[in-house]
């Protein structure tokens, strides 16, 4: 797909919100780990909407979300159990817009130990870094399935659930997604 000529590039970037987010996150038991950037086709096609291509490289398919980083490491057999990582994320999406762009930063959550206990504890942790900047509350999107909103804006700021990959399974959420943060702040 081409990129409308009339796009302009997402706004900058704020890394210390993501620094701030790493502390927070880290402060509570999730372990940093460095992810791949590049993933098979396999460790992408577990999230990537089948009606959207991926960002193909040379060597394999740029991640969209950090989750797909995660991936990669469980199909390598390297244990995961509850932790975070940084990494861009490149989507090829039907339309951009200021919420929807090609390329993004995110800090992202895993843990390998699904309970409803372990669900939930994420979406408190997540709530509890969201609410050092706007108010927000939680919406079920499904069973197992989250989202966390801005309340003034109603934009969701990160999903959060439980996925499958061969038989193991994990649950997956948004520390933080910036530019959308800051887009939401900036709409007040």
């Amino acid at each position: 797909m081409d990129i409308d000529p009339n796009y302009s590039e997402p706004p900058a970037i704020d890394y210390r919100k993501l620094s701030t987010g790493l502390e927070h996150y880290e402060s509570l038991g999730y372990q940093y780990r460095e992810v791949p950037w590049v993933v098979s086709r396999e460790a992408m096609d577990v999230t990537r909407p089948p009606e959207l291509p991926a960002t193909s490289v040379q060597y394999g398919d740029l991640v969209a979300s950090g989750e797909q980083g995660f991936i990669e490491l469980m199909q390598r057999g390297e244990a995961v159990l509850k932790a975070c990582c940084i990494t861009p994320c490149f989507r090829i999406e039907k339309s951009y817009d200021e919420l929807h762009h090609p390329y993004f930063m995110k800090l992202e959550l895993i843990h390998t130990h699904v309970t409803e206990e372990n669900l939930q504890q994420m979406l408190y942790d997540a709530q509890n870094f969201f609410e050092k900047y706007t108010d927000v509350q939680v919406k079920k999107i499904k069973p197992s399935t989250y989202d966390i909103v801005d309340k003034q804006q109603k934009i969701e700021l990160g999903s959060y659930g439980v996925r499958s990959l061969n038989n193991q399974k994990f649950i997956y959420g948004t520390g933080v997604a910036l530019p959308r943060l800051d887009t939401v702040l900036n709409m007040r």
